[in-house]
């Protein structure tokens, strides 16, 4: 049996004004949307799917066509009819989980209790009492998606909910979505993950900004780097990291002890909050460890410009260009000339050339993740240290990633990548399981040619 639509679009289009010039988001695109329904909003980054979001969550206006949303237009609406739209009609949930947060309050204090249970459900419940800034980035997609479904809208678009997310994190929240749809609400979901579409009720894909009906390329080539004996470039023994959480005393990192070499892809896999990310900040030298040696890391010498961190919030300057933030490197060690080239390569590698005189906040998340990876490579570094790089890609351009980390071993990088992705394993020549701050396992991989 049907149900009737909450939302419906007609010919919405969507351009941005920008420093660089006009960029269409959107183009002529009609859709609806059911009550009770789950929508999975799949597409290449950049194809649109954020700002469809944001115009159906009455926080940006179309530049032509019709959004209406429980009966209200929107696309004309007077801010204070939007206002009351987006405190009683639609929640939005952005993609970078800190920005649903009020920065200053704890968990508990977000809303008037109603998240609690959800809270708890999604495996938070000793995360009441922290500060956003707190929560590891899958706490707080957690968290955020616990808060949102707590306001109780009939309308919840959500972008990139399980992106930070290990599969059994994802679980209670994908269980949390089928029952509140059971009970009538609407989720539209911007996602990359397969098992979100796998329990969506209709999956819509854009293109450029288009409807379209072709379906996402799925997991291409699974090539490894080879795993021959390389010069040793990365080590670690019983490192040991804790922090203060209150009266608690939390230990991040347990005993970790690895080794690397030029050549190697090195896979870091565990859960969110597992400790993987501040493993990578203590082998970056952006943390001290309380315990352990790093042997040829920063802590015994080794160059800046030997030595790339790509974050997960990417770090972009908002002040650069695409093009001028993957140079960056290259002009603070002298070497533009040199390097221009190779800038170019990669951004064009990686689907950016077209973008490259627009500043990061003028493309998607997708896309200023691989700009990130851009800079981090563009010197060809002895150690790239990678933390979630492809947790906002598509399948497409997850595919596209891997097979750059792949190429930048075989040229003599070793690379460190931390990610919850089960199925990236294939692609390294070296696999540590962390869980609870350890590192459980090592596996060594054989060459796949």
């Amino acid at each position: 049996m049907s149900r009737e639509p909450l939302a419906v679009l007609r010919g919405v289009s969507k351009t941005y004004e920008t420093p660089s010039g006009g960029l269409e988001a959107l183009h002529a695109v009609d859709a609806e949307f059911e009550a009770g329904a789950i929508t999975a909003l799949v597409g290449a980054s950049g194809s649109g799917k954020s700002t469809l979001l944001r115009a159906l969550a009455g926080l940006d206006r179309p530049s032509a066509g019709s959004v209406v949303v429980a009966g209200a237009e929107l696309a004309d609406a007077a801010p204070a009819a939007l206002r009351r739209h987006r405190r009683e009609v639609a929640t939005h949930v952005s993609q970078r989980a800190a920005d649903n947060f009020v920065p200053h309050l704890r968990m508990r204090e977000q809303d008037d209790g109603r998240a609690l249970r959800l809270l708890h459900e999604f495996g938070l419940a000793h995360r009441v009492d922290a500060k956003p800034v707190e929560l590891s980035g899958g706490e707080q997609a957690r968290a955020a998606f616990a808060l949102a479904l707590a306001r109780g809208t009939p309308l919840v678009v959500v972008d990139e909910p399980t992106a930070e997310l290990d599969r059994e994190s994802a679980a209670p929240l994908l269980a949390a979505l089928r029952e509140h749809a059971g009970a009538g609400t609407a989720f539209v979901i911007a996602t990359h993950d397969d098992d979100v579409v796998a329990i969506a009720d209709r999956v819509l894909r854009l293109d450029r900004g288009r409807v379209v009906t072709h379906a996402a390329a799925g997991l291409g080539g699974r090539r490894r780097a080879r795993a021959e004996p390389h010069a040793r470039v990365l080590a670690a023994h019983n490192l040991r990291k804790s922090f203060r959480r209150g009266a608690e005393t939390v230990e991040a990192v347990r005993d970790a002890s690895l080794e690397l070499g030029r050549g190697e892809i090195g896979a870091l896999l565990g859960r969110s909050g597992s400790g993987k990310s501040t493993l990578l900040m203590l082998l970056a030298g952006f943390q001290r460890p309380d315990g352990g040696t790093i042997e040829h890391g920063i802590a015994r010498g080794l160059p800046w410009d030997e030595l790339a961190f790509l974050p997960q919030r990417f770090g972009l300057l908002p002040e650069l260009s695409v093009r001028e933030n993957v140079q960056l490197p290259a002009r603070i060690g002298g070497v533009l000339e040199k390097r221009r080239d190779r800038a170019a390569a990669l951004l064009a590698r990686l689907g950016l050339d077209a973008l490259a005189d627009r500043g990061p906040q003028e493309t998607s998340i997708g896309q200023q993740q691989r700009a990130a990876l851009a800079r981090a490579l563009v010197l060809e570094p002895a150690v790239l240290l990678a933390d979630e790089p492809t947790s906002h890609q598509d399948a497409g351009w997850r595919d596209a990633v891997w097979e750059l980390l792949v190429d930048a071993a075989e040229a003599g990088t070793a690379c460190l990548v931390a990610t919850h992705e089960e199925e990236i394993a294939r692609y390294a020549t070296r696999v540590w399981r962390v869980e609870g701050g350890r590192m459980r396992q090592n596996q060594v991989h054989g060459d796949r040619e």
